[in-house]
């Protein structure tokens, strides 16, 4: 009997003991009086959204990490005052354990970049969660940060090209007003091109007004005579978040300049910007 007594006091003080260390695989921690912890899960997205399929993110973009990303928790309950910021998830998750929050609903926010720091490899990465937690529970959330701003491109075909010899000079302007010079052939006109002369990827806020202007040199009808220049229309639109367009100056069968916009490789609109000029030439056949 007295042994029988002896073995259930001391499956008492274990369980006393395990309910104090906390036991993370049932959620089940020690905290003070009404409150829980956080367990954060964080991890980026690589890819952009098509129209029929995602494609990933090009080469060479700086994809945040746990120890890049920015941190923020708010409670969204009224009756409670929180908001805290981290300036990184790794900082955050280090002290987890001991960082306590009051039962409730709370709402999490990480962040990479600036969504009005625009140019070559600017990514804008975001995401945000709500999630409740429970009192002595080890309470799980999980985020995906994604690109939330757009990513351009201006691309011209071999016959756009051959028909305009001699250069090309683009202006890609972001609704903030920040203006890009992209093309080829005309150096003083292309001089935010890549090193090697192909033209960058450029991250823009999304949701506003981009705008794609420019001309290129024909072809010269003969030593005496300057190669004429053909102005283009302004294309026009608005980029949706988590997206790459890529612009692409083409000739048309019919011999006029157009541009065809596609999003994730898919083509979505053809815009002719020739100002109604015949282009007819032996470079089109």
């Amino acid at each position: 009997m007295k042994m029988k007594k002896f073995l259930l006091i001391a499956l008492v003080a274990m369980a006393a003991i395990a309910c104090s260390k906390g036991d993370d695989s049932v959620g089940v921690v020690d905290c003070p009086e009404g409150m829980g912890i956080v367990g954060l899960s964080v991890s980026p997205t690589t890819v952009v959204d098509g129209t029929r399929a995602q494609q990933q993110i090009p080469d060479g973009v700086t994809i945040p990490t746990v120890d890049d990303l920015k941190l923020k928790i708010v409670s969204e309950d009224a009756n409670l005052d929180y908001s805290e910021e981290w300036e990184n998830v790794t900082s955050f998750t280090e002290k987890s354990k001991k960082t306590y929050f009051v039962a409730g609903m709370y709402r999490a926010i990480v962040t990479f970049g600036d969504p009005q720091v625009e140019g070559v490899n600017k990514p804008y990465f975001v995401d945000d969660e709500g999630f409740n937690v429970v009192a002595r529970q080890k309470n799980e959330v999980k985020l995906y940060p994604a690109l939330a701003n757009s990513i351009v491109k201006v691309e011209f075909s071999d016959t756009f090209k051959s028909y305009f010899e001699n250069g090309a000079a683009i202006t890609i302007t972001s609704g903030n007003g920040n203006k890009w010079n992209v093309g080829y052939g005309i150096e003083a006109e292309n001089g935010d091109n890549n090193q090697d002369g192909s033209t960058p990827y450029i991250f823009v806020e999304s949701g506003k007004e981009l705008i794609i202007s420019g001309y290129a040199v024909k072809q010269k009808p003969s030593a005496t005579i300057a190669a004429p220049k053909v102005v283009f229309e302004d294309v026009k639109e608005s980029l949706s978040a988590c997206t790459m367009c890529t612009y692409t100056f083409d000739i048309t069968t019919a011999g006029n300049v157009s541009v065809t916009i596609a999003v994730t490789n898919e083509p979505v609109k053809e815009v002719e910007v020739s100002n109604g000029e015949e282009l007819n030439d032996d470079a089109i056949e």
